[in-house]
């Protein structure tokens, strides 16, 4: 219960952060509005209107893992584009065939920053670190992956029979 608590409290803290920037300054309301979008930004709105603090917490989360976190999805080898996480950020996968192989580079050096493999089947690593990223997969099957923030406990945990 504790770790679902602090999860809680760490997306509203996040959301609310994010919503107080769209309010502040014409500059950083721009790029927060570029990462959230419109829906997000009416999403985190409607979160802060919310009177139960049972209920505004769990709409805070639920803006935060729909609202900035990313997917894709492909076959073979391919890039996902840049993205920034300024703490560290979960990397969630499923695969369908014998081959998979995930290498997160950092975007500004090129310099390897995280590599795992795995067969068939599902798992989450952690890359605990902030920067600029883009991630690399090569498979010999159809596959997806997802990045969601990390928790402020740490969170994700490799589930998955891969190397790393």
């Amino acid at each position: 219960m504790y770790g679902l608590s602090v999860r809680l409290v760490s997306a509203r803290i996040v959301a609310t952060t994010l919503l107080s920037l769209t309010v502040t300054g014409p500059t950083i309301a721009a790029a927060t509005d570029g990462m959230l979008g419109d829906k997000g930004i009416t999403a985190l709105r409607a979160c802060r209107a919310q009177h139960d603090e049972a209920l505004r917490l769990a709409c805070y989360d639920a803006a935060v893992e729909r609202y900035l976190s990313f997917d894709f999805a492909g076959t073979g080898r391919e890039s996902t584009p840049e993205f920034e996480s300024p703490t560290g950020f979960r990397l969630g996968f499923r695969n369908e065939d014998v081959i998979f192989v995930i290498y997160v580079f950092d975007a500004d050096t090129g310099e390897l920053a995280k590599s795992y493999s795995a067969g068939p089947g599902e798992g989450e690593v952690a890359v605990r670190q902030g920067g600029r990223f883009y991630v690399e997969v090569k498979a010999t099957g159809a596959w997806k992956i997802w990045i969601r923030p990390l928790p402020a406990d740490g969170g994700a945990t490799q589930t998955n029979q891969g190397k790393q």
